[in-house]
């Protein structure tokens, strides 16, 4: 299960037109879709006022195009669909700049930022207003109930900088305690995925969060991206920063794969794992099960456009899709062996775009988890209706789960 590339989408639209017109400007319009680890593509938003209405087409170099659907458009608002591999709706604000802001949410309950601009316009000039955002997403941090001290520091997500073999990597190191908890984040997120968590788990641990080489604020390796090399970058970021052992790791989707090979190569180092939604060496099976013709179809689509992407994501999405297709065995144990603590997001989205997502592939996902489990010596598995991202929509549950295997319990 692939999940969700959080995408900034950003759009600046033309404020010539007028409420009864609903027209936007014909053309080429210029604009950029940025993963949540700052890299970004260059698109083309190709706008057409066709008879039977509205049509825009995104073109990126080698992938698409994706047609927009359900195109909605006011005197202050744009909104409309469009799908990579999965639907992503889009809402966006006009603002007095007369630029369009706002956000695509994924089905997981991933967000990423808009924009899209007219015709000559320089996309790297295109800046997202982070109020409109928050607005839209429902972000907007309630200021009467924030703590008076901001313990990740005014500056996050860039933290400080540690120098690994010549690298710069960025990382958040805050909170004092007892243990340490460190955190994971899936393919291609960056540690702002963590910002909540974080900032409620740093009241009384210590907590650290990093952007491995290649996203987010840290400097791309030479190296491949081999589960082996990516354990043993953390080992020496945590050994760097003077950070004690044992480690209580947790880990987002396809971070499982790196914190169970940390478990693996370091397993005296290791407290306890919470893996939230984790992916599988196996998993392909699962969904083949319901429908292998679907799954196929799905997978292809997000190897296409994973294959794509610039900088780290694209050189871990390489190992992890020739993990997913058993073309090469990432030297996982079966079952970790220190208390491991699972999160399965069994939430239904609507509509929904592949087998998967379906009642019948979250009722699947479910089991497939729950029969791993039952592998593991000091396994405990949580069903929640959720989507994939549990540490932002309800970061208690995750902190319960991590408390669990701190207190013992």
């Amino acid at each position: 299960m692939w999940k969700r590339v959080l995408l900034i989408v950003a759009i600046a639209v033309s404020s010539s037109f007028g409420a009864e017109s609903q027209i936007i400007q014909d053309g080429d319009w210029v604009g950029q879709i940025i993963h949540r680890n700052g890299r970004a593509m260059e698109v083309t938003y190709k706008v057409r006022n066709e008879e039977d209405g509205l049509q825009i087409t995104l073109v990126v170099a080698e992938y698409g195009p994706f047609q927009f659907r359900d195109i909605r458009i006011s005197a202050d608002s744009l909104s409309f669909v469009w799908e990579p591999s999965f639907e992503l709706p889009c809402t966006l604000a006009l603002l007095p700049d007369g630029v369009y802001h706002g956000v695509c949410a994924d089905p997981w309950g991933g967000y990423g930022g808009a924009i899209m601009a007219p015709p000559g316009s320089d996309r790297d000039a295109l800046t997202l207003d982070e109020m409109t955002f928050r607005r839209i997403s429902r972000l907007q941090e309630d200021t009467d109930s924030e703590p008076e001290e901001w313990r990740l520091g005014g500056a996050y997500p860039k933290g400080s900088t540690a120098v690994l073999n010549d690298l710069d990597v960025n990382y958040v190191d805050a909170g004092t305690g007892p243990e340490t908890v460190v955190l994971i984040a899936g393919l291609g997120d960056n540690l702002t995925t963590w910002e909540v968590l974080h900032q409620s788990l740093a009241q009384n641990l210590r907590t650290i969060a990093y952007d491995r080489p290649g996203l987010g604020l840290s400097k791309a390796s030479p190296l491949p991206r081999t589960l082996d090399q990516m354990a043993s970058e953390l080992r020496d970021l945590l050994q760097s920063i003077n950070a004690p052992a044992p480690y209580l790791l947790v880990a987002h989707a396809e971070g499982a794969f790196i914190a169970r090979r940390f478990v693996d190569l370091y397993t005296e180092q290791v407290r306890g794992l919470v893996l939230i939604d984790p992916d599988h060496e196996k998993q392909a099976g699962v969904w083949k099960g319901l429908d292998a013709e679907a799954w196929q179809s799905y997978w292809s689509r997000i190897k296409r456009f994973q294959s794509m992407l610039p900088g780290g994501t694209g050189q871990e999405f390489k190992i992890y899709a020739e993990i997913i297709d058993e073309k090469m065995d990432p030297g996982l144990s079966s079952a970790p062996s220190v208390p491991t603590v699972i999160l399965t997001a069994e939430r239904v989205p609507d509509p929904t775009s592949w087998i998967g997502e379906s009642r019948e592939g979250r009722e699947a996902w479910s089991s497939f988890h729950a029969s791993w489990v039952e592998k593991m010596p000091m396994g405990t598995h949580m069903i929640l209706d959720y989507g994939s991202y549990i540490h932002q929509e309800q970061p208690d549950k995750v902190k319960e789960a991590i408390h669990s295997i701190l207190s013992g319990k």
